[in-house]
């Protein structure tokens, strides 16, 4: 097909054509079937050349037409039936295309082996297709093949070009380029079948899906997104033009709308936030945050401020408007019916409580109970506003108030899309299950919406009693209890025992939505697919303390782990020998079920060639005995059995279980290395932690906390090079100030950058003193010299990056004093300068956190005094002795500044501490300020600070008293000393004083020798005072 025929408008054309057909009807002619044969070659060959030689790119307009309408019908028909509903009606005509190309492909000696139906094979094969790093999808999707086909069209580059023309002149009608969004997407929804539910507070989509490690997949999902973005943005040099965009207006907004929940999926709270932001821009909408006086209890008696939040979309031209498709079929909104809390907040007067100047011109006129219409991409900026703050804000009622707002003011607009009113039930029931009068609503809400999805995507189900298999081939458990609700027209319960059952009645077809409806915001809202939705409302059941209900749910899913988990926690209210007791084996017994077979199987060649389905055994889990399962490991193994394996490993603590996680993995499930090399840290064998750590980093460069975990046990080795090279890896792969972006990762770096930096130093003083010693210098020895110069980094270069760290670790973490103490260090230690803003800076945080006078260090403090009295003082123009006052900005002012407002009041037992700031202080010309701070410093030295002080128990008794102590006796002599000479030079410039200061001196000296006569006569400083006393007698 030539590029030139090919438009955005086109691709757009193509996806509204199927709003009034079923998206089944595009495999009903014969060239849609030539390309099911050619996928189902594809997906039988068994080695990536017999796919390579499949290789039939096409060329006309018409075909390639055909190709992308199949593709999207395929990827429509999966999300309907996994994510979306209603009930995919006439698979069946489709699925026997399938099986028919691939009873014709497969082999006959495939055939005849094995028990399993053929679409079980088929769908084993396309489930197996979709593994990525050791991680494969959930086991039991149905209708896996409609993905795997259009991931086949969209992404293989076997049907529709792929790379993209390296001209951009070429691009502009490039299939390539403009499918990229699509590819996007597909890449997308493989990442979301990978990621793996679970039991805890991650199970939000959203958040669990940020800890699946599929660095491969990632990567795909950041080059189509950049390719995409070039397709609906341009180029950056034309990007500011409007008419240069080829996309129309609503796609892009849809687009910057599906990049945030991209990068939310992914961990990029920034992206994310950007990607909103000009998703808002784009829309002309406006909202904001603000608050109202309101009554939230039925009780309440005044009004208080009550969190609000105020939006306006850009008004309508009358041809957009008429573009909007409004029906009235949405989910049903359960109500809180609580005897306390009111179901909405009742606003006093429409009063908006804050001042109209700090809110958007458009939104000021806005009554909080009485607010517009918005448009369907306006409802999904809320909805993503409030998953962000979910997804990467703290997990605390501050956050839950904040977020709830942004879902209400979405269910009050009464959206006309279905299912971006499931969506924002589902953000407010998430939110409502932290609070203890909404819990209740909050459940229940969850629970509705997980039956419509049940009821609205799988239909009915073939009874266990005729047939053993459910959709994927797997038999089903039946003996779960269930209630159905049924319309009072039929009185035959027996006639619906197919039909999936739910909470509340089941809408007619006239209630619900169309499937292109509930399709048509599926992406921008990232919503969850059916089993991920299921398993939060597991979790939602267990907050409420219903884990057998949970337990149950994970049962019918088959997630084995999470079966495990469960029973590891509610075993625990039944044992009899102590709480916890016991649950841990069943969860044991659970797992190895899954990877081994039973014991007796090993005498027992006839077992072992059984090839049954794990799943079609009927097996009580909680009766299992893990001592019954120490045959051979299952072959094939079941999916995610690296994962099994690692569990099975923390459960067992048994290396082997890692290594082996690894193996079946093919090398590439990162997680089997990173647990492995735990177990090597809790034995501090660092050697093999750190070879297990380079293998986990090694299939996963994108792991912040992997990154950081292996620069801390090189750090531990004494490897400072390359720990420091770990750190900078894991903070340029961190996101925000998660993972490895943190203040220790920080720290950590400053640490091993100055530990390689004092490394450099010492190898160059061990190479003088051999050259000193006419002994041969071997460069060889001079490994971390080396490594610097490889990196073009020189010592001081090393010791300026590791300031640059800790400052940076102080910044993320400002209350921890150790930090802002190497900081301190580290500044104070730059030759030939030392780098005293940072010092000042240092110092001055550090007096913030700990406010005691622990925290001054006198060799820093002396440092700065030195620093700032080099600069000589300007006389002044009268010839008066007026006091100095350094000019603003300077780093004397900020050393002044920092002595006079926080040294000063600290200062209570440290008499050198004021012999500096009187040092400073006669600097200035503050001659009655050095003179008192003298006095200050002789006082505590001697303790006569104060009636508590003493000669005998003074501010010294801690280290002795100066009567019996060498040390603080030539501090008292010391001060005494500094004292006098204070008097002598500063004295006669002081009004009070003049030529009274020799009597004050003598009574001082006088005062010391008295306390001292009859411990200290004799002593060297004794003659000191002598000698003072004579001088100040002539």
């Amino acid at each position: 097909m030539a590029d030139s025929e090919f438009s955005p408008a086109k691709l757009i054309s193509i996806e509204n054509s199927f709003e009034n057909s079923s998206f089944l009807e595009a495999f009903h002619d014969e060239p849609s079937r030539r390309i099911v044969a050619q996928f189902v070659r594809h997906i039988v060959a068994h080695s990536p050349e017999e796919r390579a030689d499949q290789t039939e790119t096409v060329d006309e307009s018409n075909q390639v037409t055909k190709i992308i309408r199949l593709g999207l019908a395929s990827l429509n028909a999966f999300l309907q039936s996994n994510v979306t509903g209603p009930v995919l009606d006439g698979y069946s005509e489709v699925e026997d295309v399938f099986l028919s190309e691939f009873t014709k492909a497969r082999s006959s000696d495939e055939a005849s082996d094995g028990a399993e139906s053929p679409i079980v094979s088929f769908r084993r094969l396309c489930l197996r297709s979709l593994d990525v790093d050791g991680v494969s999808p959930y086991p039991y999707i149905p209708h896996i093949e409609l993905f795997c086909f259009s991931r086949f069209i969209f992404t293989s580059g076997i049907i529709l070009p792929t790379e993209l023309p390296e001209i951009w002149s070429d691009t502009r009608q490039s299939v390539s380029l403009h499918l990229s969004w699509t590819r996007l997407r597909i890449h997308l929804w493989h990442y979301k079948l990978i990621a793996q539910p679970s039991l805890s507070a991650g199970s939000l989509f959203t958040k669990s899906g940020r800890w699946t490690d599929v660095p491969t997949l990632q990567e795909l999902i950041e080059k189509s997104l950049l390719e995409a973005e070039t397709s609906i943005a341009g180029p950056a040099e034309e990007a500011q033009n409007s008419d240069q965009f080829q996309w129309p207006r609503e796609s892009r907004i849809q687009f910057r709308l599906e990049e945030a929940s991209c990068h939310i999926l992914l961990g990029n709270e920034t992206k994310a936030r950007q990607a909103l932001q000009l998703a808002t821009e784009l829309s002309g909408f406006s909202y904001a945050l603000s608050g109202a006086l309101g009554k939230r209890t039925r009780f309440q008696e005044k009004n208080i401020s009550q969190l609000v939040v105020l939006a306006k979309s850009l008004a309508l031209s009358p041809t957009a408007s008429n573009r909007e498709h409004v029906t009235d079929a949405t989910p049903v909104a359960l109500p809180l019916n609580d005897d306390t809390v009111l179901e909405n907040i009742k606003f006093e007067n429409n009063h908006v409580e804050e001042a109209t100047s700090n809110l958007p011109v458009e939104l000021q006129d806005i009554k909080p109970d009485d607010q517009p219409q918005l448009r369907p991409e306006d409802h999904i900026i809320l909805l993503t506003e409030a998953i962000i703050r979910d997804t990467f804000s703290p997990a605390d009622s501050l956050t839950s108030e904040e977020i709830l707002p942004f879902a209400l003011r979405v269910i009050e607009d009464k959206p006309s899309n279905w299912q971006i009113y499931t969506q924002a039930l589902l953000v407010r029931s998430r939110i409502e299950l932290n609070r203890s009068r909404t819990v209740e609503r909050a459940v229940l809400q969850m629970q509705a919406l997980v039956d419509q999805i049940i009821v609205d995507t799988q239909g009915a189900v073939v009874s266990i009693n005729t047939s053993g298999s459910d959709q994927n081939g797997s038999r089903a458990e039946s003996n779960i209890p269930t209630i159905q609700v049924t319309p009072d027209s039929e009185s035959d319960h027996s006639t619906n025992l197919q039909k999936p059952t739910s909470f509340l009645p089941v809408p007619k077809s006239t209630e619900s939505a169309s499937p292109h409806d509930r399709l048509r915001y599926v992406n921008a809202l990232s919503s969850p697919p059916r089993w991920h939705l299921e398993s939060e409302l597991a979790y939602a059941w267990t907050t409420v303390g219903s884990l057998v209900s949970a337990l149950e749910i994970f049962k019918r899913l088959r997630l084995w782990a999470e079966v495990a988990l469960c029973l590891a926690s509610s075993a625990a209210s039944d044992d009899q020998d102590g709480r916890g007791s016991g649950g841990e084996e069943k969860a044991r017994a659970v797992v190895r079920w899954r990877l081994f077979r039973h014991t007796s199987d090993v005498n027992d060649p006839a077992a072992l060639r059984d090839g049954s389905n794990l799943d079609d055994e009927e097996v009580d889990v909680s009766s299992l005995k893990a001592a019954d399962f120490y045959g051979p490991e299952r072959s094939p193994p079941p999916p995610n059995a690296p994962r099994l394996f690692c569990i099975l490993g923390d459960i067992e603590n048994d290396p082997q279980h890692y290594r082996r996680a690894w193996e079946i993995s093919n090398r590439r499930f990162a997680r089997a290395q990173r647990s492995l090399g735990e177990f090597h840290l809790r034995k501090q064998e660092w050697e093999a932690a750190r070879d297990a750590y380079l293998l986990a980093v090694g299939v996963n460069r994108l792991n912040s906390e992997m990154w950081s975990r292996l620069g801390d046990i090189e750090l531990r080795l004494g490897n400072f090079p390359d720990a420091a090279e770990a750190f900078q890896r894991a903070i340029s792969t961190a996101n925000g100030i998660s993972g490895g972006e943190d203040a220790r990762t920080w720290s950590n770096l400053g640490t091993a950058l100055f530990s390689w930096y004092r490394q450099i130093i010492s190898e160059k003083k061990q190479q003088q003193d051999k050259v000193k010693n006419d002994e041969s210098a071997d460069l060889d020895d001079m490994v971390s010299t080396k490594r610097a110069a490889e990196f073009g980094k020189s010592a001081h270069k090393l010791l300026q990056e590791s300031l640059a760290a800790f400052k940076r670790g102080a910044t993320l973490a400002d209350s921890n004093w150790r930090i802002w103490d190497n900081v301190i260090t580290l500044a104070a230690s730059l030759s030939p300068n030392p780098d005293l803003d940072d010092v000042v800076l240092g110092v001055r945080n550090l007096i913030r956190i700990r406010n005691t006078e622990e925290a001054l260090d006198l060799d820093i403090l002396t440092l700065l005094v030195r620093e700032a009295t080099k600069t000589p003082v300007p006389s002044s123009g009268d010839g008066t002795d007026e006091i100095y006052v350094p000019a603003r900005g300077t780093i004397e002012n900020k050393i002044v500044t920092l002595f006079e407002n926080d040294i000063v009041p600290l200062i209570t037992t440290n008499s050198e501490c004021w012999a500096l700031v009187s040092r400073l202080r006669a600097w200035r010309r503050d001659w009655v300020g050095a003179l008192e701070a003298a006095e200050k410093a002789w006082r505590t030295a001697i303790g006569g600070v104060g009636s508590a002080l003493s000669a005998s128990s003074g501010g010294q008794s801690e280290q002795g008293s100066w009567l019996t102590d060498p040390d603080a006796w030539d501090a008292v002599v010391q001060r005494t000393s500094e004292l006098v000479a204070a008097y002598e030079n500063y004295g006669s410039r002081i009004d009070s004083i003049g030529g009274k200061w020799k009597g004050k001196a003598r009574s001082a000296v006088r005062s010391v020798m008295g306390k001292a006569k009859e411990s200290w006569e004799g002593d060297s400083r004794w003659e000191t005072l002598t000698n003072m006393m004579e001088d100040l007698k002539l």
